[in-house]
């Protein structure tokens, strides 16, 4: 049985959501108990992910549209199409499973409830569904495994700078700093030698699989609606599955905190400390980027999951 996760994204705002969670539901090192999405039209990142978790012969995972607004600002409705680039996979409900009917902070909650000391919420969009949920349910802080964040800009040796995961809602990203919670916090440029090249494109162009089919069309969406979209699709949330993996991104003991203060970007901080409450990791090896690159391109261009995995979840 691989590693209890539940995967909270932005998807549908800039590629490598969708990509990544695709890797994901594709890996046997990962059973993904359920897909939470976050900010902004997050019915529309709903369907999205649900289109995702159909392709992959995975309708039974519960998806659920979470909080659209950062904290503290009231759970209210959010004006439709904003902020979501790859809407067009999924305009409406035909066709797609079900939506989970919970809210995605209960949701969290629940399974970590049901599930104590193995569940992995992987934060690869804004905080707030997590957040929301350490301060409605306090006691997931104690259930959870780990909190897994995409999140920062940080390097030893060097002043660390607020990612955008973080700056999206930093009031949800102090909450789980400083809920007890373990939290593990990675830079967000740790997977920048294994982005995709026309190359690795073409192929998922011309798999002819349902899978490949849709990340090939996300790609096309993404490069049309995204004004400042690379030349070629980054993997820059594949950043919390290369950490559980093991050995890809080395981590340290350390303290993160964040400085929040009216009308100016938060402000993040990161320091080692071998005591510290907190794990912050490093990136990946130029050396080991197309390696990376590859292991993607085998499970998102594979029939089905692998039986047997070469890789071992980290703790």
């Amino acid at each position: 049985m691989g590693a209890r996760v539940i995967i909270d994204t932005d998807i549908g705002e800039d590629i490598d959501d969708l990509l990544v969670t695709a890797f994901a539901l594709r890996s046997p090192e990962f059973e993904v108990l359920a897909i939470t999405t976050v900010d902004g039209d997050t019915q529309a990142r709903s369907r999205i992910a649900r289109c995702l978790t159909a392709a992959v012969g995975r309708p039974e995972i519960p998806v659920v549209a979470g909080y659209p607004r950062p904290m503290p600002h009231p759970d209210t409705p959010h004006a439709p199409g904003t902020g979501v680039r790859q809407g067009e996979l999924a305009p409406d409900e035909t066709g797609l499973p079900l939506a989970c009917e919970l809210r995605a902070d209960e949701l969290i909650a629940r399974l970590a409830s049901e599930h104590r000391g193995e569940v992995l919420v992987l934060t690869i969009g804004a905080m707030t569904n997590v957040g929301q949920c350490l301060v409605r349910f306090p006691e997931a802080a104690a259930h959870l495994r780990a909190v897994v964040t995409n999140g920062g800009n940080f390097a030893p040796g060097r002043a660390a700078a607020i990612g955008w995961n973080l700056r999206y809602d930093p009031v949800a990203a102090a909450v789980v700093a400083t809920s007890g919670v373990h939290w593990v916090l990675l830079p967000e440029n740790a997977t920048r030698y294994a982005g995709l090249g026309e190359a690795e494109v073409r192929r998922l162009r011309e798999a002819g699989r349902p899978l490949s089919d849709l990340l090939a069309r996300a790609i096309d969406l993404w490069k049309r609606n995204k004004p400042d979209a690379t030349p070629t699709p980054h993997l820059s949330d594949l950043n919390v599955f290369a950490y559980l993996l093991g050995g890809w991104l080395p981590v340290r003991r350390g303290r993160a905190a964040l400085t929040i203060a009216p009308g100016r970007i938060a402000e993040l901080t990161t320091e080692e400390d071998p005591e510290g409450p907190h794990l912050l990791g490093g990136e990946v090896p130029e050396a080991r980027g197309p390696e990376l690159r590859e292991l993607f391109m085998e499970r998102v261009l594979a029939g089905g999951t692998a039986g047997v995995s070469r890789w071992a979840v980290t703790n």
